[in-house]
């Protein structure tokens, strides 16, 4: 039987950062080019398009194309953290038009948390129908990052009991069980994992809980959470959850093993 919903995994850039900020190992996580070479990591953007039979979701948006053209005052300070690179046709504005679609056609645009690499490209998607984000993670954003979501119409909701995360609270997206947003903190105070239902397994994107399969295998923190507390309950979660025999896979958005594929 064909899943009844389709996810495309699309990789909308790269980054280069100190490996301290994959897996925790520093205090404080240093500026890309502080370390030599060894220290360093070119780690892929991802973002998702969800097809489900109520409309079509975009999770999170990689760079915007002017880091292209204008890196230094689109990223402002992030520009000296990080490098970044986005190659020809793989902005979510580019992809989406290789797939027939535009931001129109997109229903929704859920944000799995504000950080920029997350958020640079949403504007790409301008004319999408929503945009969604938790409450919690937009009551603590920093002022900063306002300037890349700052003018679309941003909605934020709520969370719910669902059967699903380390503290048990969500959103049933479409009331159906087909996706939840996951209340998954800790990286950041609002941060959602979305999982996905094809067919009779479970397809759990992890956002940054971890950084790749090894972080929830070894239980290794990201370098930057704003609560370590919260970051090793949404990690052993999803670890939890990875072991399930109905669990198809998980992903984390940063992993370089994870390629450009379509589930369903």
């Amino acid at each position: 039987m064909e899943s009844l919903v389709k996810v495309h995994v699309m990789h909308t850039g790269e980054v280069k950062v100190d490996r301290a900020l994959p897996f925790k190992e520093l205090g404080e996580v240093p500026p890309v080019n502080v370390r030599g070479e060894q220290f360093q990591k070119w780690l892929p953007i991802s973002s998702y398009l969800i097809e489900h039979p109520k409309g079509r979701i975009v999770v999170d948006s990689g760079w915007h194309e002017e880091v292209r053209t204008n890196p230094l005052e689109h990223l402002g300070a992030a520009a000296h953290f990080v490098e970044y690179r986005l190659s020809p046709g793989s902005s979510i504005r580019e992809q989406l038009a290789s797939k027939g679609l535009s931001p129109k056609d997109i229903d929704l645009v859920v944000v799995s948390h504000l950080d920029v690499d997350h958020i640079s490209g949403l504007k790409l998607l301008d004319g999408a129908k929503r945009f969604y984000v938790s409450d919690i993670e937009l009551k603590h954003v920093q002022p900063f990052k306002k300037k890349w979501y700052e003018g679309l119409p941003l909605e934020t909701f709520e969370f719910e009991s669902i059967p699903h995360g380390p503290y048990g609270l969500g959103k049933d997206l479409f009331g159906d069980g087909l996706i939840y947003l996951v209340f998954t903190p800790g990286h950041t105070a609002g941060q959602v994992s979305v999982l996905i239902r094809l067919e009779n397994e479970w397809l759990l994107l992890a956002s940054d809980v971890g950084y790749s399969e090894r972080s929830w295998k070894e239980i290794l923190l990201p370098g930057i959470t704003v609560s370590q507390e919260q970051a090793l309950e949404s990690l052993k979660w999803v670890q939890r959850f990875s072991q399930r025999n109905d669990c198809l896979a998980v992903l984390a958005n940063h992993d370089p093993v994870v390629q450009p594929t379509v589930y369903g």
